[in-house]
């Protein structure tokens, strides 16, 4: 079953995180982060960031906390034991930080097939604003659901 194709241009519900020092930390370590400015206050403090600076596929791993994949792309159509990982782009417009009080807009901006309908895809583009409503990052993901 392709995905719906009536939930183009749908948004999400907004999501509100708070970027916590201790577990962005722990991720900055986990991925072989060396820049200690990621996992080390004083380190950050001293090249000039109030507080922690959050590495760039952090944002990702925060956008999909507190739901599963199934409870919020089930309604489209998505079966993950036929998705697939088509593409991720991150495009910044200014840092967040441990502290930090980010709020995540998702919205599914295409939705399209190819090979004759044996690939499916989902575009989702997910806005980031921090707690002064600037908006600090564009995240989009390219989903893709094999038929058959």
């Amino acid at each position: 079953m392709p995905f719906n194709r009536n939930y183009i241009n749908h948004v999400f519900p907004e999501k509100k995180v708070e970027v916590e020092k201790g577990r962005l930390a722990f991720f900055s370590k986990t991925i072989g982060e060396t820049n200690p400015i990621y996992f080390d206050e004083m380190a950050a403090h001293d090249k000039g960031h109030p507080s922690l600076l959050v590495p760039p596929t952090f944002l990702f791993s925060l956008s999909i906390e507190g739901e599963t994949f199934t409870e919020k792309y089930g309604p489209l159509g998505m079966d993950l034991s036929k998705l697939l990982h088509g593409a991720q782009d991150f495009n910044y417009y200014g840092s967040a930080y441990a502290g930090d009080h980010l709020t995540f807009q998702a919205k599914i901006i295409d939705i399209f097939s190819k090979k004759d309908g044996a690939l499916d895809f989902l575009i989702e583009e997910t806005t980031v604003k921090n707690q002064n409503g600037s908006h600090i990052a564009t995240l989009k993901q390219t989903y893709i659901m094999r038929e058959g």
